[in-house]
């Protein structure tokens, strides 16, 4: 066999391997879809069949120089179209993010008097407060303000969502000072712990370097910034949809792997005594999550900050140990009410760990969001009567 055949069968095996190795979202034969599999199949007969049949019969006809001649113009026009969209994509990049909050706040909307009339409540945190995977008349924020609505002293309420993805108890610090208390809220309502537990790894995709207790070594949206993306890892970042799949494990981890634990009690506490400063009250929520010792494949399916955020070499924590240290944050926050004696609200029991009430990790359904906010207008009215 000519040497020629023998670098192309290396090549092709090791194109073929990749795409085998990538298994279907949703397997019917071994690990594959009947779609894929069908894919596959068609994909072995053009590379280990139908090419290297081609390629021995015309080396034997025209040998081994006419050959390499007759791909140089295929070769030429692959490299110009490799330089030209290399020197594109350099051209048009640009990763802007917020310096200090690394993805910026929305411009906040709302009157900037208050009167005697008005009762303010700033709902404060992460995604999960956000929530942009529901219309805006489903998150808790805007169910909370309906089921307030006067049974505040005749008060006209007014509720914002101050809510953003990525935001830690650092980030709402920021979020507080320098963005949200213009606003002059009567009551905020806090709610942290996802965000701050993942702080303390540190996944290649979005982290440069250890654990830093300041969380600066975990730069998420804004890891472009950090590590600019090459023309070469977008490439490769296209093919590994289809090619290789790299797998991660579920494993038990201590308690001790989750190293922000102290820090976001700082950070928290740092905001309550800000907020009371400013004269407010402070209502604290546990926050609800879906992780169990004993998942169903559709609830596991629905999962994606495990395994996404909290990697240890190649290892992520099972859905007991998530679940364990997602008690621990929400113990911590329990303790930050006790010792300045604010509200608390467990949220975290109010739903029900089913695809019911989450649509993934932390992340609530309709009804979810419903129960929350019930939760918590309870306990904003106990506070207030």
């Amino acid at each position: 066999m000519k040497k020629i055949l023998v670098i192309y069968y290396v090549l092709a095996l090791i194109i073929f391997a990749g795409f085998a190795t990538h298994g279907s979202e949703t397997p019917e034969i071994f690990i594959y879809s009947k779609k894929y599999l069908a894919v596959l199949v068609i994909l072995g007969i053009i590379l280990l069949g139908l090419i290297p049949w081609w390629m021995n019969r015309f080396l034997a006809k025209n040998g081994t120089r006419n050959f390499i001649m007759a791909l140089m113009p295929s070769l030429i026009t692959i490299g110009v179209i490799y330089l030209g969209g290399h020197y594109y994509y350099y051209a048009q990049q640009e990763h802007l993010f917020d310096p200090f909050l690394q993805m910026p706040p929305n411009d906040y909307d709302y009157s900037a008097t208050k009167d005697s009339s008005t009762f303010r409540i700033l709902c404060i945190g992460g995604s999960t407060t956000r929530n942009v995977r529901l219309d805006t008349i489903d998150r808790y924020p805007s169910v909370l303000h309906n089921l307030l609505k006067g049974k505040i002293s005749n008060k006209k309420v007014e509720i914002l969502n101050a809510g953003m993805d990525w935001y830690t108890s650092k980030h709402s610090n920021i979020n507080y000072a320098l963005y949200c208390r213009d606003f002059k809220p009567d009551v905020v309502v806090v709610m942290h712990a996802i965000n701050d537990l993942y702080r303390s790894f540190s996944p290649a995709s979005l982290a440069v370097g250890e654990y830093k207790s300041d969380y600066t070594h975990f730069y998420g949206p804004s890891i472009g910034g950090a590590k600019p993306p090459t023309f070469e890892s977008l490439i490769k970042a296209f093919i590994r949809k289809f090619w290789f799949t790299p797998t991660f494990e579920p494993a038990e981890f201590d308690i001790s792997a989750f190293k922000s634990l102290d820090d976001f009690s700082k950070y928290m506490g740092t905001l309550i005594e800000i907020i009371q400063n400013d004269g407010a009250k402070v209502v604290l929520v546990s926050q609800p999550y879906m992780y169990k010792s004993e998942m169903t494949k559709e609830e596991e399916y629905t999962l994606w900050m495990d395994r996404g955020m909290c990697l240890i070499d190649g290892k992520y924590p099972n859905g007991e140990t998530m679940a364990l240290a997602m008690d621990a944050y929400n113990k911590k926050t329990a303790a930050l009410a006790n010792k300045y004696n604010l509200k608390f609200v467990h949220g975290e029991p109010a739903l029900a760990k089913d695809l019911e009430h989450f649509v993934d990790d932390v992340h609530y359904t309709p009804l979810g969001a419903k129960k929350l906010a019930e939760v918590i207008a309870n306990g904003i009215i106990e506070i207030v009567q």
